[in-house]
């Protein structure tokens, strides 16, 4: 394997830490719903030949991407319901590396993305619930500003594109409340990708949400 691809491995299973720990500090605050909690990192990546392996095998182009790789739910975790093809067909994006955090009874992530560019990425975060959530209750504590309200998903849910940043295009979330977990659903876009675009990704999240759901 390529170095770069073991760095973007290397790249996921950091995004899901450092989001664990972006939990853990924002939660009081309201921007960021998911409960604090110390996830345990469960990543999943191509194994890496010896050295002695590599210089028996000749170097893959640049544009190269390994075709057998592991599926998005031998990540484990939340990562367990979902797949690489559910996501393609629902989004048009191909992932091809996942990594999970979390423990069943904590916040779980999985972050799915690309081998051969930095974004798109696509996150995937269950945080459950101490006990009953009303709506009014979801609405005031997990719902972030500038919202709005995404019907037909849950008993609530909201929608929302965030502008772009220097580092990437606009990111799309949906976020909706379960039985007795809350869900949010985040595609952070490339940074060619405008407004219009961006926004063409909601309907495409909604349908993706209640797939990706652990059963």
């Amino acid at each position: 394997m390529r170095a770069c691809t073991a760095r973007r491995v290397v790249r996921v299973a950091g995004v899901v830490l450092a989001l664990g720990g972006l939990v853990g500090t924002t939660a009081c605050s309201g921007d960021d719903p998911e409960e604090p909690s110390t996830p345990e990192t469960e990543a999943v990546a191509p194994t890496l030949p010896s050295s002695a392996e590599a210089s028996a095998t000749p170097s893959a182009s640049p544009s190269a991407v390994p075709t057998s790789l592991p599926p998005a739910a031998e990540a484990g975790g939340v990562c367990a319901s979902v797949t690489f093809a559910e996501v393609r067909d629902a989004l048009g994006i191909t992932f091809q590396v996942a990594a999970a955090s979390g423990k069943s009874g904590s916040v779980r992530t999985c972050v799915l993305a690309r081998l051969d560019e930095p974004l798109p990425d696509l996150t995937f975060v269950a945080t459950p619930l101490d006990g009953d959530v009303s709506e009014d209750d979801y609405e005031k504590d997990f719902v972030p500003d500038n919202a709005d309200e995404q019907n037909g998903l849950g008993r609530a849910a909201y929608k929302q594109v965030v502008a772009a940043t220097a580092q990437a295009g606009p990111v799309v979330r949906i976020g909706w409340l379960g039985e007795e977990t809350v869900y949010t659903l985040t595609l952070t876009t490339e940074k060619a990708t405008g407004t219009p675009g961006a926004q063409a990704y909601l309907p495409k999240l909604v349908a993706l949400a209640p797939k990706l759901i652990p059963s």
